[in-house]
């Protein structure tokens, strides 16, 4: 089978994704109010006036960034969601989805845990809206699952809190003195989430 060259980027869409790589890198570091368009434009090497020839406003250049942080992931946990094998292990793989793209996103997990306490309404409407596309997904997915006796939105709220705060606060946090993203910690973090989300769902006895 003939595999067809990729197509190489014009310089247009090669812009656009330098500004989307530098807005990303950016605002998971300052936040959203903190970070105006010439910085994100003087990373991503352009003026940041020609940011607004491809996003009308830095709202909007928030929004892409999040969709392209968040959709992949969101798609592949949804799939995980309704694949193969009973609730519990569909669940356990929704979580092991969930560390693994933060362990290799730290950035996204940052971002996220900055905004839910930033006070920013603006940049706090457009996370609301992507969070909003995870838990309504997972809700959605559990309805149509017989006895399910927890509350859908309580348990993604307790795995997704989990691990932004485990990857975004990372080091920032009373000076842990190892790195999260490191491959044996994150290993030993995800059994651990597992088994977490397992018992809020009533599948492992909770221990006292």
């Amino acid at each position: 089978m003939t595999v067809s060259p990729a197509v190489p980027l014009s310089k247009s869409e090669r812009t656009r994704e330098a500004v989307l790589v530098a807005a990303e890198e950016l605002f998971s570091e300052r936040g959203f109010d903190a970070t105006p368009l010439s910085a994100i434009g003087e990373r991503a090497g352009i003026q940041g006036t020609a940011i607004l020839y491809h996003f009308a406003t830095k709202r909007d250049l928030y929004a892409a960034v999040l969709d392209r942080m968040f959709t992949p992931m969101l798609k592949e946990a949804n799939r995980d969601l309704r694949g193969e094998g009973d609730l519990a292990e569909r669940l356990g793989v929704v979580t092991s989805t969930l560390v693994r793209f933060a362990a290799g996103n730290p950035a996204a997990a940052r971002l996220v845990l900055r905004e839910s306490f930033s006070g920013s309404s603006e940049a706090g409407d457009v996370v609301g809206i992507a969070s909003q596309k995870g838990w309504s997904n997972f809700a959605k997915a559990l309805a149509r699952e017989d006895a399910v006796d927890f509350d859908p939105l309580v348990v993604w709220n307790i795995i997704v809190g989990s691990i932004c705060f485990y990857f975004g606060a990372g080091t920032h946090v009373g000076g842990l003195p190892y790195d999260p993203c490191d491959p044996q910690r994150v290993a030993e973090f995800e059994a651990r989430m597992i088994h977490l989300t397992h018992t809020q769902c009533g599948f492992v006895p909770e221990t006292r």
